[in-house]
């Protein structure tokens, strides 16, 4: 495929392009060579993970960001009873509910169970309750969510030297100015923690100076980046969490890095794994600390005895 913009792209034709891509960058970075390997369509063994948490944020990106719920097959179970007892399935647990979830992955679609879509739309409507309240405090987010003020799940292909690069958009506002990338999380999105254990955690501010970089390479513009986080829990809390400069120059230099390995990787045709020899991480700082406090001394040696400090002092 040649560089551009391309709109339409079924979700599993992108995810089979030869081209590296943010989440490819990240292992390369977090892992190693080998693991990014693995999961690019370098490997002929390849296979994609189904969870219920990926369909579920699939099926609501559909729903909110297309308003379309043409990629997915809703399986009722009152229509698969057990071919012996008749009793209706709890979940994909006998053969004939297996056998139309599996047709539905052939097919290209998600198969979810009619019990499971209640609550995801009501996810939904709970999203856009949520993006109606940004009318006045996030003004330009809320046009880009707007039908018409942006475009969904737009695939982005541009080079870097000799290296396809890919990016698939959720949400992008008609300027360019600005993508919204959705993400549904079972734990908390409450912005401080969601940051610790997303952002940070699973390395989602990489993923926001890839995009940033290939849709400057496309159109020009460098776009601010934001995250719409969602519980997957009623009831179904939103909240928005930027990247701040420190952030998107951390991941731009490690979107360097990532590229120069897997170039490297490339050239030479070797894939190195983890190290066969012994290694010695360090230990964190705060580890020794946190000893120490629990033997009674504080983090400069000093002994303590934190009973002490509940003591009733006697008057004279």
């Amino acid at each position: 495929m040649e560089p551009g913009i391309f709109s339409g792209i079924p979700m599993a034709q992108y995810l089979s392009m030869p081209a590296v891509s943010a989440s490819i960058i990240k292992t390369i970075i977090d892992r190693c060579e080998r693991a990014a390997w693995h999961e690019s369509w370098l490997n002929p063994d390849r296979e994609r993970d189904f969870t219920k948490a990926t369909d579920t944020g699939t099926i609501a990106h559909g729903i909110l960001l297309e308003g379309s719920t043409a990629g997915i097959v809703i399986i009722d179970p009152r229509d698969h009873p057990a071919e012996k007892t008749g009793n209706i399935p709890d979940g994909w647990t006998n053969k004939s509910i297996r056998e139309a979830r599996d047709a539905a992955r052939r097919s290209g679609k998600i198969p979810v169970l009619s019990t499971d879509m209640a609550p995801i739309e009501n996810m939904v409507d709970a999203a856009h309750g949520f993006i109606e309240t940004l009318r006045d405090t996030e003004p330009a987010i809320w046009a880009a969510m707007q039908p018409g003020g942006g475009r969904s799940e737009e695939t982005m292909v541009w080079r870097e030297g000799e290296t396809l690069c890919r990016l698939r958009t959720d949400r992008i506002s008609n300027d360019n100015a600005i993508i919204v990338d959705y993400k549904t999380s079972a734990m908390s999105v409450e912005p401080d923690r969601w940051g610790r254990t997303q952002l940070t955690g699973m390395g989602y501010y990489i993923s926001a100076a890839w995009y940033r970089r290939g849709i400057a390479a496309l159109t020009g513009v460098t776009p601010d980046y934001v995250f719409l986080c969602q519980e997957t829990e009623a009831p179904y809390l939103c909240s928005l969490v930027g990247v701040d400069p420190a952030g998107l120059a951390l991941g731009e230099e490690k979107c360097m890095a990532g590229l120069k390995q897997w170039e490297r990787c490339v050239r030479d045709g070797h894939w190195p794994a983890y190290p066969n020899r012994v290694t010695y991480p360090e230990l964190a700082p705060w580890e020794s600390t946190r000893w120490a406090e629990r033997q009674g001394v504080d983090e400069h040696g000093i002994p303590y005895d934190i009973s002490k400090l509940f003591e009733r002092k006697e008057t004279a």
